[in-house]
């Protein structure tokens, strides 16, 4: 006995046939020929044309009392067109979320790496921030030796006390020249953040600090 065929093998050979008539039949006709054709009985004839007919693979026109169906191998063209054109917006949909999950796991990595940046030039600035505060320091130290120096019960010589001062100003001038540097040094390593640089130079300075930098003595 022949293999038994599916019913979508059985409209296959449906539409086959009727390519190949390449003509329009009413269901009269169709219920005398495709028995034979599809290996169907006359009474499923009109269940198989409906079924190819609500698919979209035959196509039927009312024409008169009755209806006339007919499929060309244009249709079939035009078919597999219309498949294609589907199946290439699907393609073209799941290549743009593809695309946008690239996008997004990129901008999360480089926003991780940003992050690793940040926090590598911060701890550079705070450790100059610490050597700024020491200069600071010094710096303060040295106007306390100063005013001490100038104290009118001091038993020091007038002599005395002018070559010190004078010392301690020569020195004062010297870190506060320092100061400068680390202060250039800062600003290149925030990268022209002037925000960060003032808070971190405010911080140091404490009362001395005025915009822009240290006051001058």
């Amino acid at each position: 006995m022949p293999p038994k065929l599916s019913k979508s093998a059985k409209q296959d050979l449906i539409l086959t046939h009727l390519r190949a008539t390449g003509t329009c039949h009413t269901l009269k006709d169709l219920e005398k020929t495709l028995p034979s054709i599809a290996s169907i009985n006359g009474m499923q004839v009109k269940e198989y044309i409906q079924a190819l007919t609500d698919e979209g693979q035959l196509r039927v026109e009312k024409i008169g009392s009755g209806n006339w169906y007919w499929v060309f191998s244009s249709d079939e063209k035009h078919q597999r067109e219309r498949q294609l054109a589907r199946v290439m917006t699907e393609v073209e949909k799941t290549r743009k979320s593809c695309d946008d999950a690239e996008a997004g796991l990129a901008a999360e990595r480089l926003g991780r790496e940003q992050t690793d940046d940040d926090e590598g030039q911060r701890e550079s600035l705070m450790a100059r921030k610490a050597e700024l505060q020491a200069a600071v320091d010094r710096v303060r130290s040295t106007e306390a030796q100063l005013t001490g120096g100038l104290n009118p019960l001091s038993n020091k010589g007038a002599n005395q006390v002018q070559e010190e001062i004078a010392g301690f100003r020569e020195e004062a001038l010297q870190w506060t020249d320092n100061i400068y540097i680390l202060e250039e040094y800062l600003r290149k390593l925030a990268g022209g953040d002037r925000e960060m640089v003032d808070s971190v130079l405010r911080e140091c300075y404490g009362d001395e600090y005025v915009d822009g930098g240290l006051s001058e003595l």
